[in-house]
């Protein structure tokens, strides 16, 4: 019997998981969780053979809960849900050790399917997954001041204000940005938070 854990905060979403888990002959529910918090010592205690983890959560998000939970338990199997395919959460799923990623409106015997998979040590992670992936993989990363510059340039910052906020310069500022559209191939501010927007990075 796969005992499977679910993390998401919309009651309804957890409803039709655990309805579609219940009505699996070879699947039980291990514990239910609305958000993140918590979720390492569940993982810990009740032992489950794949958790499903939604990755937007308002208070512990599922990347951060992600980390935490594989950082007590590495062998954890973990199954990332989301509403999107945005390049950033794919990849920073990836890269952190989630198992699978499933988009939230597939059908539920696609869920099931990847519980199955993962469950017998394997990973699920569609072609259209993959691709993004390997995409986003060739692309550099910013650096943690350099995604912080980035919220306060979609926030319409000055370069000055930026700066003050940082304790530094307005120069300073400036090569920060620089850095940031050189990384992300874009020209000005407003290219710069629609690509941002696009990725994953940030959320309208």
């Amino acid at each position: 019997m796969i005992r499977v854990a679910i993390i998401d905060d919309h009651a309804v979403v957890r409803m039709g998981l655990k309805y579609a888990v219940m009505l699996a002959k070879d699947m039980e529910l291990a514990f239910e969780l609305e958000d993140g918090k918590g979720a390492a010592a569940a993982v810990v205690m009740e032992k489950p053979d794949v958790t499903l983890l939604d990755i937007r959560m308002p208070d512990v998000d599922g990347l951060s809960a992600l980390e935490s939970i594989l950082s007590v338990k590495s062998t954890a199997r973990v199954i990332i849900l989301s509403t999107s395919e945005a390049e950033e959460d794919i990849y920073r799923s990836v890269k952190l050790g989630a198992k699978g990623y499933v988009v939230k409106d597939r059908d539920s015997s696609e869920i099931l399917n990847a519980i199955r998979i993962v469950a017998e040590g394997g990973e699920y992670f569609p072609e259209a997954v993959k691709e993004t992936f390997r995409q986003r993989q060739q692309m550099p990363d910013l650096t943690p001041r350099e995604v912080e510059v980035l919220g306060m340039v979609s926030k319409g910052l000055s370069n000055q204000e930026i700066g003050n906020s940082l304790g530094v310069g307005a120069e300073t500022a400036k090569i920060h940005i620089k850095h940031i559209f050189d990384k992300m191939g874009v020209a000005n501010r407003a290219e710069c938070v629609a690509e941002a927007i696009r990725r994953g990075l940030m959320r309208v």
